[in-house]
């Protein structure tokens, strides 16, 4: 494809399949609510700018119609997508480029980006219930804060970066009163909807290379978040998280994979393709330093370091 496609629609997503399935995506936005745009040429130039309007879409809990302002900034390069109005009226964005892009979204109920490239993409999502993330191999910042009207349709998101030295961000987003309100829908906490995360899930890859996940502005319902090769410094959230790790992933020095926020009444470790007795656990300067000393040589000595934690509990941290 050629530059940035970007689609409006008032589908929406009932089950995660719906959320991860690009397939599924694409058909939540096409209905005959659908404005599609192609916002930049083969060399970023926009071709477009000002609003664009996305009618009501004859689908139960759909959208129920509305504007998207859509402006450029030429000082950072950057696409910018606000919906003009109460949040639902305009339900979904579907983002796709090859190259990697700077684009930023606002108060869409879901929100799909796709981008390729091998530089740095720039990706803000604020104020959404939905999202699915996925980035090329460049040095990626992906920022998403959460905001739910209810928890019968899905309130989730995955954020893939592929290789490169991430950033992923997870937090809280503004509540409804904040932003207009809400249309086509009620809102449960006063009709301010939920912000902390708390009817969300979270699935998290960063890949390869050095990465940052931070989740602590956040409740989560669930995260499981795979820091993938790299010395990744992740930060729990305050809900139930589960940590994913691959031999091959950590480092045997002590400049390692480092967890902050590990709550050991909740969050858990899955060391994929090992058992408990393939791992050591003691306390050194205040933090929980967990070792590797399995049968697999080549990996003997790699480390996880849970910041603040004491290494007693350590058996009951693990999970199939």
């Amino acid at each position: 494809m050629a530059g940035l496609t970007v689609t409006f629609g008032n589908g929406g997503a009932s089950t995660v399949f719906d959320l991860q399935s690009i397939d599924a995506q694409n058909n939540s936005a096409l209905d005959n609510s659908t404005q599609k745009q192609e916002v930049t040429d083969q060399n970023g130039s926009i071709l477009q700018s000002g609003s664009v309007n996305v009618g009501v879409a004859p689908v139960s809990g759909s959208g129920t119609g509305g504007d998207v302002a859509v402006n450029f900034d030429a000082n950072t390069n950057s696409f910018n997508f606000d919906v003009v109005g109460k949040w639902n009226s305009v339900k979904n964005v579907l983002a796709q480029s090859d190259s990697a892009e700077n684009v930023y979204f606002k108060d869409f109920v879901q929100a799909d980006v796709h981008l390729g490239g091998t530089t740095a993409s720039t990706v803000e999502i604020l104020n959404v219930k939905r999202a699915n993330v996925s980035t090329g191999s460049g040095n990626d910042t992906v920022t998403i804060s959460l905001l739910s009207n209810d928890k019968n349709w899905v309130n989730a998101a995955t954020v893939d970066t592929g290789a490169g030295n991430d950033t992923i961000t997870i937090k809280a987003g503004q509540g409804l009163n904040a932003i207009g309100g809400i249309t086509g829908a009620n809102a449960v906490n006063g009709g301010n909807g939920i912000t902390d995360g708390s009817n969300s899930s979270v699935i998290i890859n960063a890949g390869a290379g050095d990465d940052t996940i931070d989740l602590h502005g956040v409740n989560l319902k669930s995260s499981t978040v795979t820091g993938g090769t790299g010395v990744d410094h992740m930060i729990a959230s305050g809900g139930a998280d589960t940590f994913v790790f691959n031999l091959g992933d950590m480092a045997k020095s002590f400049i390692t994979d480092t967890i902050e926020g590990f709550n050991t009444a909740v969050d858990k470790l899955k060391l994929v393709g090992t058992v408990e007795s393939d791992w050591q656990a003691q306390t050194v300067d205040g933090d929980a330093i967990i070792k590797y000393i399995g049968a697999e040589v080549a990996h003997q000595g790699e480390k996880i370091i849970l910041s603040n934690v004491d290494a007693g509990g350590f058996h009951n941290w693990f999970t199939a």
